[in-house]
């Protein structure tokens, strides 16, 4: 039931952004719209222990502030991350350079229809 309104909160937030911004994004912006992990010395770090339990897209979906990510990462490290607390700091940093509120909406991906849901011509 979530994933229908998220997905439209998406949508709608795509459109609003689309009609006050312009079109044309540099290539770093691209790449972290696009969901790809800039390379960083923290980067393994974040493949490491955050992919752990969560895909890149989830990660890479998230628009938050230093202090939210610090919050969001200290809350995983108490399910149970195995992250220090210096390598936290290090994720944060990380995370709170690269996926801010300012950064455009994540690119919607269209998964393909199951198998059979459709009939073949």
């Amino acid at each position: 039931m979530t994933r229908p309104i998220v997905t439209a909160a998406l949508l709608f937030g795509a459109a609003a952004w689309a009609a006050d911004k312009p079109t044309a994004l540099d290539e770093r912006t691209k790449a972290l719209v696009e969901g790809r992990l800039p390379d960083d010395p923290a980067r393994p770090l974040v493949q490491g222990k955050c992919m752990l339990c969560h895909t890149g897209d989830y990660l890479t979906q998230q628009r938050l502030t230093e202090g939210q990510w610090q919050k969001t990462v200290e809350k995983m490290r108490k399910f149970g991350t195995p992250a220090t607390d210096e390598e936290a700091k290090i994720i944060v940093a990380y995370l709170a350079r690269n996926w801010t509120p300012d950064l455009p909406p994540p690119r919607l991906v269209r998964a393909p229809l199951p198998r059979g849901s459709l009939p073949h011509k």
